[in-house]
Parts: structure tokens; sequence; C-alpha cells
């Protein structure tokens, strides 16, 4: 599909919309082959954190995707002042059985006898002690689109965008006037888009880490441009989930944003992770 001087391919993954534009025609296929090569490795991760999480805090060997994704998630806990938690996900194991909730999510009261701080991440090897469990949703997404796009762009010399569901990130020289996009600006020229929702269909959506539930933010969404995609994820999640200071915080990081205010009727259907 051709427009207006850009390539792309759309295709679903897991119930979120796939996007992979390019500027240059020829690179189409090999940037969709990228793109569904390191989506189809995020299986192989889940496999390995489950390895990790059934080990009950002795060491396993974790692969490269693997421990890139964690070293991002716990990179983002810190930046955040842990308002992007990946370790919530505990709570999730108190509940049915449901989609995996966006890093710094979770349902119910969680056990806070110990935080982000205690997954040890030495080298190839990972430790997840009990009763923690890793939830990597949040910023792993945004890594794989940045990624993908930095190596598409790198290899092929184009422009490319790649979307995977409400992350966003443009690598390369891109088209006359930037890339349109559904959320935040009208087009983006540069860098990564991300959105977070407080409230989303499936039930899931940004949780506060201090007690698991919805966080008290004056806003049920907000977007968040920023130069790196996981950068944009953890501004995006720590700005709902830090509550009512939120809004204040988020201003603070230099960065433009456009936010959803709540409103009195039911909330309309949310952006998926």
């Amino acid at each position: 599909m051709s427009v207006e001087g850009t390539f792309e391919v759309r295709w679903w993954w897991r119930d979120r919309p796939v996007r992979v534009a390019v500027t240059d025609r020829t690179a189409l296929p090999a940037a969709r082959r990228t793109v569904a090569r390191r989506l189809a490795g995020l299986r192989a991760v889940e496999l390995e954190l489950a390895r990790a999480h059934r080990a009950a805090g002795r060491s396993v060997p974790a692969g490269p995707l693997l421990r890139d994704l964690v070293s991002v998630a716990l990179g983002a806990a810190e930046a955040s002042g842990g308002a992007v938690d990946p370790t919530v996900g505990a709570a999730r194991l108190r509940r049915a059985v449901g989609p995996v909730p966006a890093c710094g999510s979770g349902w119910g009261p969680v056990d806070r006898s110990g935080d982000w701080r205690a997954v040890s991440l030495r080298g190839e090897l990972l430790a997840v002690p009990p009763p923690l469990w890793l939830d990597l949703g949040g910023t792993a997404t945004a890594y794989v689109v940045q990624r993908c796009a930095e190596r598409v762009a790198a290899r092929h010399g184009t422009g490319v965008l790649v979307a995977l569901g409400s992350r966003l990130a443009v690598a390369g020289p891109g088209p006359a006037g930037g890339w349109r996009v559904a959320q935040g600006p009208p087009t983006l020229t540069g860098g990564a888009l991300v959105t977070a929702d407080v409230l989303r269909p499936d039930g899931g959506g940004v949780r506060d880490p201090r007690t698991g539930g919805s966080p008290a933010s004056p806003w049920r969404a907000v977007t968040v441009a920023a130069p790196d995609a996981a950068r944009a994820a953890m501004l995006a999640v720590a700005a709902l989930a830090r509550g009512a200071d939120g809004p204040e915080w988020l201003a603070g990081q230099g960065v433009r944003s456009w936010p959803r205010t709540r409103r009195t009727a039911l909330p309309q259907p949310a952006t998926r992770w």
C-alpha cells in the first residue's frame, strides 16, 4: 500500500495492529521480515521468563533479547522512581488468567514484601525472587519497535516507521512533511510516540504500583513524544501511575505530551498496548 510517497504493510499480532512503512518501496519486504522475526522472538523471551519465575530466585540463563528487555524495564523503574514497576505483575496471579497487563500494572492489592531492586541481572544470569513476578509489557514492545526501526534504516538507508499497538518509532530520512500518526501530533518527523491508558477494554491498563489499583490521575490517557520509544513509554506510564502529581512531574521532563482528561461518561475504547 502506498500513502503519499511512503509504502506500508499492516497486520495483526496478538490482537494488536502492526504497521511498517518505508520511503523506499524496495525495502518494504525486508522491513516486514525484520519486524516479524523480532515479534516471533518474543515467544522465546516468554518461555525464558517463565523459567526464571519457576526457579524461585535461583539464577537462570537469559538470552540476549530477554536481558535487554529486563535491563530496559529495570532502568525505567529507576528513572521513574519506581512508578513504572515491572514487578507489580505478582498481583495478576491472584486473578483469573487474562491478557498480560502493561509494565506498571496489576490487579488488586499488591504484596510489597519486595520490589524491582530485588531482581538480579548479572551477565547472562537472571534471578527473580518470589513473590516478585516480572511483567515487561510496558517497555518491551517500545524497545522492540525502536530497535526494528533503527535496524531497517541502518541496513537499507530508508526512512522507516514501525508501530505496534500504541508504541511507534521512526528512523532514517522521513517523507516530506513527516509521518502521519493517529495519536498526538498530526505528523512525526523523528523519534517516537507512545500512548498509555488508565483503562482498556481488556480490563488492564496502568496501575498504581503502591496499591495495584487504578491510579488517581486526572488523565485517562496520555501520549508522549521522545527521542526513544522506551523512554517515551516510561514517561507515559509514569505520568499516569504517579497519580495526582503525574502531570506536574511529566511537565518537568522536557518532552511534548498530549493528555486526555477523564470524562464523567463511560470511557471510550482505549488504545491497546
